[in-house]
């Protein structure tokens, strides 16, 4: 789709500390001027974030109910060891025969709808991950191990060697409570895979010692609360890894173990965190782990902001700090809205519409996206998608 230029007016406009009042130009990327071919669109009374960026998501497990088979783990890897055991029954059985394209997809859609337009997958490079119709960018330059557990030593070192020195590379570690968790930080060093390109995920069992030595070494530290929690009943000490000189970002998992999208990460970090400092204070470091240091985790520069030359990734809502999905006004990427409120859409007459609800909330979506949605066999919950396309106010040439 030809992306329309747009000056977007009377807004509040998130720099990475505080949301400021300026006008905002756009096209596939954010301008520094005017298109002389825009049209303007007047959203006073709203603010502009960038785009979230999800720094963990395993995509295609998002069509998975929740599920654990104990009431606390000491460690992920018995969880791991539980689910591989009932991949043949019921409902496993059946959810694993939807074709991956499918399966791939409802994991963007998810994270589209939360306003996450960014995403790290943790498993390999499935091609349709990277279709220009995907729902959203997918990180493409990156290395992964599984873990300690699942994957070899020998694994572990090959992929590690292998990842290009400027590429993150990502390895769930201390992804537990007890005495091996604590000690996974200690075995990856000494496989020699603690670098600048490392990537921590989940990272509940370091010790002090391990924070005050990787925190300023490593890539950074992927948070991901809800999933630790729901197994672990605890979850990573990320004040004391900032604090410690680390970056920080924060992962969504997937619904396989985590309460839903990042949104609700965004939720349960803010109930999380020590919050001793101000609000203000949180607020940044809160929009900071799914926006620029996440980014900088990623290497992926131009997205997580609004600088000029970044992706035209943005969402817009009336909210300062709230971001869930029916909250959030409307989703653009790359300079085209997806999904907004009808009064908020309907300030896009170039974009044709089709009429949905989210979780209850009247929405419209547009056509293409309605088209994807309507193909694939999998349902996203809550998301319910009316017959009739809303027809367009004008078209331009």
């Amino acid at each position: 789709m030809k992306v329309q230029p747009l000056t977007l007016k009377n807004v509040l406009v998130w720099d990475g500390t505080e949301a400021v009042p300026r006008d905002l130009y756009v096209s596939d990327i954010v301008l520094d001027k005017p298109h002389p071919n825009a049209i303007t669109i007047d959203l006073r009374g709203c603010t502009i974030f960038p785009a979230l960026i999800n720094a963990h998501d395993h995509l295609e497990l998002n069509h998975y109910p929740r599920s654990k088979f104990r009431q606390r783990y000491d460690n992920a890897h018995q969880w791991g060891e539980d689910m591989n055991a009932r991949l043949d029954d019921s409902p496993y059985r059946e959810l694993r025969a939807y074709p991956l394209e499918d399966r791939l997809f409802i994991g963007g859609l998810k994270n589209l709808l939360c306003g996450a337009l960014t995403v790290a997958h943790h498993n390999p490079p499935h091609k349709p991950l990277f279709r220009r119709d995907f729902p959203v960018r997918v990180l493409q330059k990156y290395g992964w191990s599984h873990s300690l557990h699942f994957s070899s030593d020998e694994d572990i070192v090959r992929s590690y060697r292998s990842t290009p020195p400027d590429a993150p590379w990502f390895i769930h570690l201390a992804e537990g409570t007890d005495d091996v968790a604590a000690g996974e930080y200690r075995r990856l060093k000494a496989l020699g895979c603690v670098g600048k390109n490392t990537v921590i995920v989940h990272g509940v069992g370091l010790t002090d010692e391990d924070i005050a030595d990787a925190a300023p070494k490593v890539r950074g530290l992927v948070w991901c609360p809800t999933t630790n929690e729901y197994l672990l009943g605890k979850t990573a000490r990320a004040r004391k890894w900032v604090e410690s000189g680390g970056r920080l970002a924060l992962g969504s998992d997937s619904r396989l173990t985590a309460a839903g999208d990042l949104s609700l990460e965004l939720a349960s970090a803010y109930h999380r965190y020590d919050r001793t400092q101000n609000e203000a204070y949180w607020q940044t470091r809160q929009i900071n782990a799914v926006t620029e240091w996440a980014s900088t985790i990623m290497g992926m520069p131009d997205v997580g902001n609004l600088k000029v030359g970044s992706k035209a990734d943005l969402f817009i809502c009336t909210s300062e700090t709230a971001f869930y999905p029916s909250l959030i006004e409307l989703i653009v990427r790359g300079g085209i809205p997806q999904i907004g409120d009808p009064d908020i859409m309907a300030k896009f007459p170039h974009i044709e519409t089709i009429e949905a609800t989210l979780d209850g909330f009247p929405k419209l979506v547009n056509v293409q996206l309605a088209r994807q949605i309507k193909r694939c066999s999998l349902k996203e919950p809550g998301l319910v998608l009316l017959e009739k396309p809303k027809a367009r106010m004008f078209t331009f040439r």
